[in-house]
Formats: structure tokens, sequence, C-alpha cells
């Protein structure tokens, strides 16, 4: 493969510009560079997560895990494909909402401890003891007057 690419490279220069040069140019240089300048930034992040997926059922289930891969990878990236990128992006920030919504009482008073602000504290009325009254016998004293 590599001879075969080092000698269209050398007829290329070899050529110039005749017209077998320029066809060859056209076909070789240009018609390829056209085809790879259309790639966008969502296809390119398409085939990095299904990449990601194919790696990791190799990592997985070795090689049973590429065979299965290989025969859903079709089904992977049409339904990859078929989603709009903004909807995806709504998915996964309200995944993450929701799992953060679970811990955020958790996470407020780690915050709370971790931080050197006093919060005010609400002042407390002053107890006062409750006046005992007198017995109707000033012998019996506080026995009597609960009995009473």
């Amino acid at each position: 493969m590599l001879g075969i690419c080092l000698w269209l490279w050398l007829a290329l220069l070899v050529a110039g510009n005749t017209p077998v040069g320029r066809g060859m140019r056209h076909w070789l240089v240009e018609w390829p560079a056209a085809r790879l300048s259309r790639i966008q930034r969502g296809a390119v992040l398409v085939w990095l997560v299904l990449i990601a997926i194919g790696t990791a059922c190799f990592w997985i289930l070795e090689e049973e895990g590429l065979r299965m891969f290989a025969m859903a990878l079709p089904e992977l990236a049409g339904w990859v494909t078929a989603f709009e990128i903004g909807s995806l992006v709504d998915a996964i920030a309200m995944a993450v909402l929701a799992a953060s919504t679970v811990r955020i009482g958790a996470v407020k008073a780690w915050v709370m401890r971790r931080l050197p602000i006093r919060r005010a504290r609400a002042r407390r009325a002053r107890r006062t003891r409750p006046v005992r009254r007198s017995a109707n016998d000033d012998e019996d004293g506080v026995v009597a007057a609960l009995a009473a």
C-alpha cells in the first residue's frame, strides 16, 4: 500500500501541469480534500463516542464484545445521528439536575461547614422559672400545695 502511494505521489510530481497531471491532481488531491472539508464537528464527536463504546465492549467482553459491537454499529450510528444534538444536551442536563437534587441538602451542609462564614443566630427568649404559688396553709409547705 505504501509503495502504491509513493508511486502515485511520484507520478503527480512528474506529470506536473499536463492533462494527466491535472486529472490526477483533481481525483487524488482536490476531490478528497473537498470531501474531508465537509466533515462537521458533530460527526467527529459521534464517531469518537462510537469508538469509545467499541473500545469499552472490546475491553470488557474481548472478541465477543467486538463482534457484537460490529453487528450493532450501523444501528447505533443511525440512532445517534437521528437525534438532534440539542435534545441530547437537554437530556444530559436534566439527568445531571435530577441527580443533583438528591444530594443538594448534603452538599449545602458540607459547604456551610467548610466556609468560615458565621450565620446570625436567632436570639432566644430568656427562660424564667415559673412562680410557685404558696399553699393555703403555711405549715404544709410545697408538698401540701401540690397535693391540694
